[in-house]
């Protein structure tokens, strides 16, 4: 409310409701100043706690299951994630498909579908590991099975009533996921 926006933002309003506020953005400026500012993020973005552990242990002790990221992002942001984590995770990767190479983005199954077509490997025997709602709907859109791993800001309800009835395994962090129940080894003992 104005009156809000007053209090916390210093904004003043005339006696005709005029503010002194700049007019808002065109659309199509405020978008791409938005996906600039992500773009500008994209090196300094942190591997999920657990990550780099369990993608080192999954090649090491299952070599012959591929590996692949299925991401949202494009192409460009992909490749300023990939210079702070190509010896730790994409050296590890058979592939990479980015959102700007598929038809409909997440929650449509399309990205998890070309990632496990590029991996000559049926969707059904894919396991997904995703932190986004709409990518844990798209990982099971695509017939995978999906960890999710919610951002720690979730209350408990709702990863109970949003993540919990979706995914097939809901875990803290990677640390946390037990891969025996997929017939993997993920940690080393």
């Amino acid at each position: 409310t104005i009156d809000y926006a007053k209090e916390y933002w210093g904004v003043s309003v005339g006696e005709d409701g005029a503010s002194d506020l700049p007019p808002p953005p065109a659309i199509n400026d405020f978008i791409a100043a938005w996906e600039q500012h992500l773009s500008d993020m994209c090196e300094e973005i942190e591997a999920c706690k657990g990550a780099v552990e369990l993608v080192a242990n999954l090649a090491k002790h299952h070599p012959n299951i591929p590996m692949a990221i299925a991401t949202s992002s494009r192409e460009s942001g992909v490749a300023k994630k990939r210079k702070r984590h190509e010896t730790t995770i994409f050296r590890h990767m058979k592939t990479i498909v980015t959102g700007d190479v598929v038809a409909h983005g997440k929650p449509a199954p399309d990205i998890y579908l070309e990632a496990a077509k590029r991996l000559n490997v049926d969707p059904a025997k894919c396991l997904v590991f995703e932190d986004a709602l709409s990518g844990i709907r798209s990982g099971k859109a695509a017939g995978c099975y999906v960890v999710a791993i919610p951002d720690n800001r979730f209350s408990k309800e709702e990863l109970s009533t949003k993540f919990e009835p979706i995914a097939d395994v809901v875990v803290e962090d990677l640390t946390k996921f037990d891969g025996s129940r997929f017939g993997l080894q993920c940690m080393d003992k």
